[in-house]
């Protein structure tokens, strides 16, 4: 604009020097050109997480509450049941563009505690704590629609095995995040996992949505809230079992800035599940049962 109001001025003093003799004509004011204000710089920032995590050690534990209701229980067993995990974890990951991460481990160790409501004594403890020739190995993925954690080699049978309860809280601290995203922004994810419950294999499927709450130079905060449908069958001809069930559960987490390494997590979930026995050819029975889970991940230094 500056250029085009210099021109305008110099115009008629050349058209003067052209037409000698002429009568000068009366100055006329230059108009006033303002300029328009440049926006504001966008300060927002876009995360890009680095490519390689290394290799860095959880704890992770969980307490599981179990409410039966229904067909009757067997005798000397409570409808109300509390169940006591922890795991000592060890992973690494490589992770793309899109947020998906794929890692390998290793569960150090892991025990379980489980208690009758009316009994403060433990009713069964396992403990699993291999020695270095014989830890249980583990392979990690999550995307948009996978999420997954096996053991390395696979198990011959993966039901209701202590590795697989294990396995499950590990994958836990799979996180994805994609490139680009900012304060505030939003992301879903669906998948699909397998699991097995009192002998059933059952299809999970949850679909997550992620919120990243805050950011600032050391600490990114994610919110997820979570959805769950289950459904499986299993048994023989002689026993058949059918379990479904839905729920849903919300978490926080604490993820470093720099690294993008998970820091810490807290979570809760209520699962409601309805498990169906026909013993042919007597009468079916059904028990609901309500789970609740208090799950916490933490980093060690």
């Amino acid at each position: 604009m500056a250029r085009l109001a210099a021109w305008c001025v110099a115009g008629p003093m050349v058209m003067l020097a052209c037409a000698p003799g002429a009568p000068a004509p009366s100055p006329t004011p230059s108009p006033v050109v303002t300029a328009p204000t440049p926006p504001a710089p966008i300060t927002s920032t876009r995360l890009l997480l680095p490519r390689l995590q290394p290799r860095t050690h959880w704890t992770i534990s969980a307490v599981t509450r179990l409410k039966v209701s229904g067909a009757a229980m067997p005798a000397g067993v409570s409808d109300e049941q509390r169940i006591d995990t922890r795991a000592l974890v060890s992973m690494s990951f490589e992770r793309t563009a899109t947020g998906a991460l794929r890692g390998s481990g290793q569960v150090d160790s892991f025990t379980v505690r489980s208690s009758i409501a009316d009994s403060p004594k433990p009713l069964v403890v396992v403990a699993v704590a291999p020695s270095r020739p014989s830890l249980l190995l583990i392979d990690a993925l999550i995307d948009s629609t996978n999420l997954r954690v096996v053991a390395r080699p696979p198990l011959a049978n993966e039901c209701d095995r202590p590795e697989v309860s294990a396995m499950q809280l590990a994958r836990e601290l799979l996180v994805r995040i994609p490139d680009g995203v900012g304060e505030g922004d939003q992301w879903r994810d669906s998948t699909v996992t397998l699991v097995c419950r009192n002998g059933v294999p059952l299809t999970v499927y949850t679909i997550t949505r992620s919120t990243l709450a805050t950011v600032s130079r050391e600490t990114l905060v994610v919110r997820r809230e979570m959805t769950t449908k289950l459904e499986g069958k299993g048994g023989t001809a002689f026993r058949a079992f059918e379990l479904v069930g839905t729920g849903s559960g919300s978490q926080r987490l604490e993820i470093a800035a720099r690294t993008g390494i998970l820091e810490t997590l807290l979570g809760t979930s209520t699962l409601t599940m309805q498990l169906m026995e026909r013993i042919p050819p007597g009468t079916p029975r059904s028990q609901q049962v309500l789970q609740r889970v208090e799950l916490r991940a933490e980093r060690q230094r």
